[in-house]
């Protein structure tokens, strides 16, 4: 036990008391004085307690309770087995504490956490939070194991791991544990000498390849042992070359010779497979290589033949073109990389692969590409674009509501009333003989005439509704009418319940043609609400009669116990079929489709395009244009330019920049129903040509110089701006896009370094391959643009000679520790000084102010006494 002080600065104030005893010992020996000397005793004796209050004076207690941290490693690079032995460990440990200790779990990785904060009882390792195990920072641990140490016990740090260190410097914070006197022991966790392991360390590419080159690919494998293995090139997902290899321990290179693919960024891959590994994570790398060469353009046709008339054109203008359907469209932004444009020629919005439209809007946004869309009675609004990443994408808007002389929308609702329309789902065409499928809530046909009363009030006052229910005869609930009310609609039908025992669904198709017939508009459209189980005419006849007339039909049906030939009969009918498992989601198919429909708007009428504004897609064609016989209705958006329009001012011909690159709309066709006359016009091929031109990527591209570098977490570029490339090299907009494998995309701003220098810094991204789009703008204007690759390879945590039980020796060392085998070394006890300090400061202040009466009393018996003698 020992006395010590919180602010020992502050004795010096005793000094005070010298001058006050100097003056005490002056005055000579008389009665009084001593009265006055006994007073001056109690008046030190109460600053001296003042004095140590300030001080902060303790009483420091010695103990032998010991805190241990344990820093447990959970990167990659340490092995499943040695994570469990590392485990173990602490808990074994934890079992030979004695009363009065503690321990402490700092788990970490890249980047350190608190699995369990100082406590007195043992606890299971790995139960809190999991750190990143992308890296491993012992530095970032061992700071926080040390912050984590009570002040009041002796302290140890015990660290687990295989010393394989890729981000901070342990070192440093050894110092700071050595300065405290904290000694820090390890268990080494690293794989032992000896054990099998081989990596693809690095494919080395060259950055760019002209098409048709044959250039050299060198597989960089690294082995600890000498071992075969079967390495393996494959090419955007084809196999390039194959061969059996002996490895040796050590770096060992195979260069390879590989014929370029087609344009744009190819992506290749090493492999290899071996019989003795410790890791798969390592066994493969990457690489993307720049294929340079002519632009190519991919033709889509929504039909076979709809593009034939394009391509001709444009291979008489030397341009060379695919021509696929919708299902063979590359998928993902590297397949589509490897064009320079892509024209949709009549193509409706469900052929296109799923996510088709959400990579075709990036092609253009992010990757800088063009994109051409070509009318026909599939495309645009027609085609279900309408609120699409496509529509986003194009100049103008699938929504033509603003245009007065728009064609009209006519539509039938055509509702099943029959028994098997009540709250239960038949199970073939005879309730009584094959049962039915019960359903608790509204009947099928309540749910119906809701969901017709909500899609009226999606349609134009210009559209005509109307809606006809049958079971086994036909019942007009509301007359085709145009500018129906939807209350109006809803007072009609309302009476409408499921009684019938028949069903003839033939007879309400019948019923819906005859009156869409007699009326007066361009689309007609037939809305069926069916289980499908019907006698009488064959509803599919019915309605390929309809489609022959140009009334198409869509069919709704209940999912479970429909019939099975409702899908060809939509298929006939060139709508759409919807299998509805819950009949409330009707309500929200109803409105969609009629939203649909409502928007699905061609114009057919001779006319001769006008000029609008000027652009290179007509240059030379400025003589006279040849007439055309129809078009899709669109609205030109806010930014577009409108190049060719009809009287009305819709849009023709329509361009605009989207992002990094451009889209052009053609709302007429290329198949010769709308163009035939400019398929026959001897400038139809310079046409075409300038049409998809003006959406290639701009010259200005691969006009920088791109630089990147990854080391560790940070990944940095650079970009240099040649002299020769823009008027100016200062001053520029550079902006960078990274966009990942999977479509995600990240925005960066270059700042400028120096003049045409431009650098940004960002987090190194997840193992893969990554395209950077740049672009500098001056003013608002495009100046300079360019395309680089990213390749990021798997984590350092799964290189070769990881483990480095030699930097675990040298922080032991600078600490005072040493390596332990034995669990309960961790524990074991350390003499370091610490103690429990019990603050005595207020009871000093308690008898300071019990003397100060005493100080008081005496003063004044002083006073009387020198009376009493007078």
């Amino acid at each position: 036990m020992h006395i010590g002080f919180l602010l020992p600065a502050a004795l010096w104030l005793l000094l005070l008391l010298l001058p006050l005893w100097a003056f005490a010992w002056a005055v000579p020996r008389q009665r009084a004085s001593r009265g006055l000397r006994i007073n001056l005793a109690i008046r030190s004796a109460l600053i001296v307690m003042l004095v140590l209050a300030l001080a902060g004076m303790r009483i420091v207690r010695g103990t032998t309770d010991l805190t241990t941290v344990f820093l447990l490693d959970r990167s990659e690079s340490v092995a499943p087995e040695a994570r469990a032995r590392a485990d173990a460990f602490v808990r074994a440990a934890q079992a030979a504490m004695r009363p009065g200790d503690r321990t402490a779990v700092v788990a970490f990785g890249a980047n350190a956490v608190v699995e369990r904060a100082p406590a007195d009882q043992p606890g299971a390792p790995g139960a809190g939070l999991a750190p990143l195990a992308t890296g491993t920072n012992i530095q970032e641990a061992l700071q926080l194991g040390l912050a984590l140490l009570p002040a009041e016990t002796n302290q140890r740090i015990v660290l687990l791991s295989d010393g394989g260190q890729n981000a901070g410097d342990a070192q440093v914070a050894a110092q700071l544990a050595a300065a405290r006197g904290i000694p820090l022991s390890y268990v080494d966790l690293g794989a032992p000498a000896g054990t099998a392991e081989a990596l693809v360390a690095d494919l080395q590419a060259p950055a760019a390849v002209r098409a048709g080159q044959t250039f050299e690919l060198t597989a960089v494998v690294e082995s600890s042992v000498a071992q075969p293995a079967h390495l393996r090139i494959v090419g955007d997902g084809q196999p390039v070359a194959e061969l059996d290899v002996a490895l040796q321990p050590g770096l060992n290179r195979f260069p390879l010779q590989v014929p370029a693919g087609g344009g744009g960024f190819q992506r290749y891959r090493a492999e290899i497979t071996l019989q003795h590994d410790a890791r798969a994570e390592n066994n493969a790398a990457e690489a993307l290589v720049h294929v340079a060469g002519a632009p190519r353009v991919l033709l889509v046709e929504g039909q076979p033949g709809a593009g034939q008339n394009l391509k001709d054109a444009l291979a008489a203008a030397s341009v060379a073109a695919d021509l696929v359907a919708p299902p063979a469209l590359p998928a993902g932004l590297g397949g589509l990389g490897a064009y320079d444009a892509v024209a949709l020629i009549n193509v409706p919005a469900p052929a296109l692969p799923p996510t088709a439209q959400a990579d075709l809007a990036a092609y253009v946004h992010d990757l800088g590409k063009g994109l051409v869309m070509i009318g026909g009675d599939q495309s645009f609004g027609v085609g279900g674009y309408a609120q699409t990443p496509i529509e986003q994408a194009l100049p103008v808007s699938m929504d033509v509501r603003a245009i007065e002389a728009r064609p009209n929308l006519a539509i039938v609702y055509v509702l099943d009333k029959s028994s098997s329309m009540q709250a239960c789902h038949c199970r073939g065409p005879s309730r009584e003989k094959d049962g039915y499928y019960d359903h608790k809530g509204r009947t099928k046909l309540e749910i119906g005439k809701d969901a017709v009363v909500r899609s009226v009030a999606v349609l134009d006052p210009r559209d005509v509704v109307g809606v006809v229910a049958f079971d086994g005869s036909v019942h007009w609930a509301f007359q085709p009418t145009a500018d129906a009310k939807p209350d109006a609609v809803l007072g009609a039908i309302a009476p409408l319940m499921p009684n019938g025992h028949e069903t003839n669904v033939g007879i309400g198709l019948r019923a819906a043609e005859d009156a869409l017939n007699q009326t007066d508009a361009r689309i007609k459209h037939v809305i069926l609400m069916t289980d499908g189980w019907s006698d009488g005419e064959d509803p599919i006849a019915v309605v390929s009669d309809m489609r022959s007339k140009g009334i198409t039909v869509s069919v709704v049906a209940e999912g479970l116990g429909s019939a099975p030939h409702l899908q060809q009969m939509a298929d006939a009918g060139g709508g759409r079929y919807f299998a509805v498992q819950n009949m409330e989601d009707a309500l929200q198919i109803f409105v969609q489709e009629t939203r649909q429909v409502s928007q699905k708007f061609i114009v057919e009428h001779p006319f001769t395009p006008q000029y609008a504004v000027r652009t290179p897609i007509l240059a030379g064609l400025d003589q006279g244009l040849p007439v055309l016989y129809g078009y899709n209705g669109t609205t030109p958006k806010q930014t577009a330019q409108v190049a060719l329009a009809d009287a009305d001012g819709a849009p023709i011909l329509a361009q605009w920049q989207y992002g990094l690159g451009r889209a052009v709309a053609w709302t007429s066709d290329t198949k010769g129903q709308w163009a035939r006359d400019w398929i026959g016009w001897a400038e139809f091929p310079r046409f075409a040509a300038q049409l998809v031109g003006w959406a290639l990527p701009s010259a200005a591209g691969g006009m920088l110089n791109v630089e990147l570098q990854t080391a560790g977490a940070q990944t940095t570029i650079q970009v240099t701006v040649p002299i020769t490339t823009t008027a100016t090299r200062e001053g520029l907009d550079m902006r960078a896009t990274l966009l990942g494998p999977d479509g995600q995309h990240q925005e960066l701003t270059l700042a400028e370094q120096a003049p045409g220098v431009y650098r940004a810094a960002l987090a190194t991204p997840p193992q893969g391959t990554y395209m950077l789009q740049l672009a500098g703008s001056l003013a608002g204007q495009l100046v300079a643009q360019d395309t680089a690759a990213l390749v990021v390879p798997y984590s350092p945590e799964y290189r070769l000679g990881q483990s480095n039980p030699a930097l675990l020796a040298a922080l032991a060392k600078t600490t005072g520790g040493s390596a332990i085998d034995q669990p309960a070394q961790a524990f074991e006890r350390a003499d370091q000084g610490a103690g429990s300090a019990q603050e005595i400061a207020f009871p000093l202040l308690l008898a300071a102010l019990a003397l100060l009466p005493l100080d008081i009393l005496v003063r004044r018996l002083v006073v009387l006494w020198r009376v009493r003698a007078a």
